[in-house]
């Protein structure tokens, strides 16, 4: 059924790209690294990206804060710096993604920064309940969970989205937490996303298969419809906008954060817990 499935993988640097463009330590580093060792013959970047993924990041940052849950397993975590910051503050943290991701996320972490003992980078795929049962040996099961998520779903059909989140709901009923994910981000975003990035995601499509508005949720109501339906009890939901004036991006690229506020509001960040 995902014999695909690692199309996905060049999107991790579609994300790499504009996060240097952002107050976010070691992003800069991270993609130097990448533009040195990994090939990108067919990934367009655009840097005007930067604004919705620093949001993004901050706020699931903002909310793993409030939480105060000291142990997180980051799916789809790609060549993000929030696992070396976070193991570096105490956290023990455990990224996952597909093979290829994961092994150069090793070499890099080698090679820009000194990887503390409690940052764990192991491969796998969220759609096997396997992959999410090899980070448990690094969990304490006294100890609440967080599962984070930043892109991952948007690029799975709804059956596939459905297997994914019965694997969190399954982990989450045992180790007990919450999982945090801005991947629900209903459709409406993605038609103000197109205003903002002109084809961007036509430009993504040549990349991946997996990029149909179709497969995106149509609401809020549709993503708690779907989660409930699921087994989990209770959707808190944040918006992007709750982090515009920490946003850098702004600044660094010299435009304008008012055509963003649109994009901002409709792009959101779900808490979800059993």
């Amino acid at each position: 059924m995902l014999d695909n499935f690692e199309s996905i993988s060049p999107t991790a640097i579609v994300t790499a790209y504009p996060r240097q463009f952002t107050d976010i330590p070691y992003e800069k580093q991270i993609y130097e690294w990448l533009k040195a060792n990994c090939k990108n013959n067919d990934v367009k970047l655009n840097k005007l990206l930067a604004p919705e993924i620093e949001a993004r990041y901050k706020l699931t940052n903002k909310i793993l804060y409030d939480l105060n849950i000291k142990q997180v397993v980051e799916i789809a975590a790609g060549y993000s710096s929030r696992g070396i910051i976070y193991a570096q503050k105490g956290y023990e943290y455990i990224e996952m993604d597909l093979e290829e991701v994961a092994k150069n996320k090793v070499k890099l972490l080698k090679d820009i920064a000194n990887i503390s003992d409690n940052l764990h980078i192991t491969s796998g795929n969220a759609l096997n309940y396997t992959d999410f049962e090899k980070c448990s040996e690094f969990l304490d099961k006294n100890k609440k969970l967080a599962i984070i998520n930043e892109g991952l779903l948007r690029y799975l059909t709804f059956e596939e989205k459905e297997i994914v989140a019965k694997n969190i709901y399954n982990v989450l009923k045992k180790q007990g937490g919450v999982w945090i994910t801005c991947d629900v981000t209903p459709k409406k975003f993605i038609e103000k996303q197109n205003v903002c990035l002109p084809d961007f995601n036509k430009d993504l499509n040549q990349v991946t298969s997996r990029n149909d508005l179709q497969d995106r949720f149509n609401d809020i109501e549709h993503i708690k419809s779907f989660m409930m339906k699921i087994g989990f009890k209770d959707i808190e939901i944040h918006r992007f906008i709750e982090m515009k004036d920490q946003l850098k991006s702004f600044e660094i690229l010299n435009i304008s954060n008012e055509e963003y506020d649109e994009l901002l509001e409709n792009a959101i960040v779900a808490v979800i817990k059993i």
